[in-house]
Parts: structure tokens; sequence; C-alpha cells
């Protein structure tokens, strides 16, 4: 293409640049967008956080930032975001979605100013919301109904996983012709294995939300004559939960620290978690619902076994005794497992090469990043430059703007 891509990444539903940077994942998450950057796709990041966004300005250089610059309530911001942008979304070749929770807002700027979307089916927000059933979240009927229209008007849809793909068809039968599967990534020269005394039986890294099963594994834990390092916090979004009445506070009530075997290290940044990984023996995930975590694949790099539930998202990623383990949710099967494997030193390093070889196949940061840019270029090319609305629309919205256009982003 002659002429630069101009992407604008619509962030999750809730999600800011600061909140990313909290969860310790800013870095992680940004790795694919500089990449494409460096190939030239000119990158806006929508975010629902306020002006104080603007301070990360200079650890994506070059990239726009969009914000809630007129500190809306949130729920107005959502419904209005694709009239406060107006421009630089008129502006964008294409949309894409951060996560699936981002779809609404994507969805919206779409249709608004017939800018085609790349949607991004990262995990099964509806069926993760049955589960969750958090208090002031939308409903699972209502997000399988923005699901639903999200899919039927993407230009193309992009997926993890193949269960994924089978997701999305349950949805909407007609989209499986315009998905493509695209797994998440992880950066293998900086996840790999090191040599080193372990400190910990078994690590969770992760949100402490009740899907990830987290009880059933520290059941498991209780029963059994081992150490746990528990890395990650309550979910962030939720903003007015009391610390005893999160998951985190009942977990914390309910099983302390098993007398010193339970090691609670709160969150800390990716760059950290190679160290963490390789400290500890084997890695532990048997969440009741995933997409395709993020977290599994990087401990797959650093060469660690892993013992994982037989459901949606990890069964995808894990091949049983060969990859990993996989067991059922409950606290009896996990302990089995755990036992199964922390008891077989030549099962644990089988499953540890396996892993490191099938990450360094399948998930490698430069291979992910050349099939994201490749799906860019395909949409933009499929969907012309609107020219003719686009400047009747600038020439509107510069006599009578939403909100002051002059200083949202460097790249309007």
């Amino acid at each position: 293409m002659s002429q630069p891509m101009n992407l604008t990444l619509v962030l999750g539903y809730d999600a800011t640049l600061e909140k990313m940077d909290e969860l310790g994942m800013f870095d992680r998450e940004m790795a694919l967008y500089r990449r494409l950057q460096d190939r030239g796709v000119k990158i806006r990041i929508l975010s629902y956080g306020g002006q104080e966004e603007l301070d990360y300005a200079d650890r994506i250089k070059g990239m726009g930032i969009l914000c809630n610059r007129a500190n809306l309530p949130l729920r107005t911001y959502i419904r209005r975001i694709h009239q406060l942008h107006a421009l630089p979304l008129l502006r964008s070749d294409v949309l894409r979605n951060w996560q699936s929770s981002g779809l609404f807002s994507a969805h919206r700027a779409s249709w608004a100013w017939q800018a085609p979307m790349i949607l991004r089916m990262d995990y099964p927000w509806s069926e993760q919301a049955r589960v969750r059933q958090e208090a002031g979240s939308p409903t699972a009927d209502r997000i399988k109904g923005m699901e639903r229209k999200a899919l039927s008007s993407a230009a193309h849809i992009s997926v993890t996983t193949q269960e994924m793909a089978e997701y999305v068809s349950e949805i909407l039968p007609a989209a499986g012709t315009k998905t493509t599967i695209i797994p998440n990534f992880v950066d293998v020269s900086y996840f790999q294995p090191a040599p080193g005394a372990k400190r910990y039986d078994l690590v969770y890294i992760g949100r402490l939300s009740s899907e990830k099963n987290l009880a059933a594994v520290l059941q498991a834990v209780q029963n059994l004559d081992l150490s746990i390092a528990i890395i990650g916090g309550r979910n962030l979004s939720i903003q007015d939960a009391a610390p005893d009445d999160n998951e985190e506070g009942i977990l914390k009530r309910r099983f302390g620290t098993l007398e010193g075997r339970i090691h609670w290290l709160g969150r800390l940044k990716n760059e950290e978690l190679p160290a963490m990984m390789n400290q500890s023996r084997a890695f532990v995930l048997c969440s009741f619902i995933e997409g395709q975590p993020r977290v599994l694949i990087e401990a797959m790099a650093c060469g660690m076994p892993i013992i994982g539930s037989n459901v949606r998202g990890i069964r995808s990623v894990i091949q049983h005794n060969v990859t990993g383990y996989l067991c059922d949710t409950d606290a009896e099967s996990i302990a089995a497992a755990i036992r199964t494997v922390l008891s077989n030193p030549e099962l644990m390093r089988k499953m540890g090469a396996n892993a490191r070889q099938f990450a360094l196949e399948h998930y490698a940061l430069e291979a992910q990043e050349r099939r994201e840019y490749e799906l860019l270029r395909d949409v933009v090319q499929r969907y012309p430059v609107r020219s003719a609305p686009i400047r009747l629309a600038e020439y509107l919205l510069r006599r009578n703007p939403p909100y002051d256009i002059s200083a949202s982003s460097s790249l309007i």
C-alpha cells in the first residue's frame, strides 16, 4: 500500500492505559502495536480513561490517545464515544477492538462512520458474564445481543482458537465465512526457561475472580503438603467492592496462608513474571471458562509443566500428557492431577520441553504480528477510503464540534 494505514484500537469495556499499567501488562499489550507501527501503521488508542491517559504518550511515542477528556460518567462516555471522537474515527481506515468487551463502542463507531471493523473475539464474553454475574455489569443475554450485532456488522472477525471460532458460529452462523484464527502472542525471547532453585511447588497468575476457580485449587493445596505462589488481584473494573466482599477477600479469609504454604504476592509487572515462573515447579490454571489465557502460553514458553482444567480455552492449548495435564474443575480432580505431575520428574521434564517447543511454533510474537498486519491490509484494501463523506463530515464537525477537537489527539 502506498499510503499508511490509520488504525484506531478500541480498548475493552472500562479499560484504560493506567489500569493496564497497574496490572503490569502495559508493555506486553503494546508490543504488538509497536511492531505494527514499525511497519508504517498509524495507530490511535481509544481509552475509557480521563485526561490522565495522555501521560502515557511518551511511552507509546507516535500513537494518538483518545480519552474521556470531559470526565463524563462512564456510561455516557461509552454511548457517545462515536460522537466525541468523530474526526479521528472518520479518518480511520480500520477499527479494531482490543478485546471482546470493547466490541460495543467499536461497533457503534463503525456503524456511525462506516469505517470497517475487525472484531477481536478473544474470550466468550457472554458466557463469562453468566459465570461471574457481577453486580452492575451487563447481563449475559444483553451481552450476547451486542455480540450478535457486532459480529453481523464486522468486516472481519479475529479469534484466538478454533473453540472461539465455534463460539462465534453459535452466536451467528453466517459469521464463519469471515473469521480468522490469530492466537495470542508471547515474546519467546523474554519468556524462556532459566536455571535456578525452585521456591514454590505451584504458581497461579491471573485475576482473583470467581470464574478462575481458585478456591478449588487452594482446597486441593490444603490437602497436599505443597506450596503455591498466588500472583494477581481482583478485577480493577469492580470499583465498588470492599476488600472483604470480593473474591480476593473471600479466599484470604477462608484459606489464610495455610501456615506459610500460600504466598499471596499481589500484582507483578509482566516483565517480572518469567523469573517467578522459573522459580516454580509447575503452573496451575483450573478455571471454569477461558478464552485463550496469555499467561498460559507465557508459562509454556518458560518450559513449565502445566496443570489445567479441561475446559474451553485451556484444552485448545494444552495437549493432555504432552504439553500439560488436564483435569476436572473439582478440588479432588485437581489434587490428583497435582500429585501425578509433581511426583513424576521425567513427565514434568517432557511436558515442559514440549510446551516450550509448542509456544515457539504457534505463539511467537513475530509470526502473530505478521498475521495481524496482513489482516489489516486485506480489510483496508477491500474497503476503499471514504473521501467524500469524510470531507463533508469534517466540514460540519469543525463548524459545530461535539468537543474540543484541537487537543484530543496528536494524530487528529
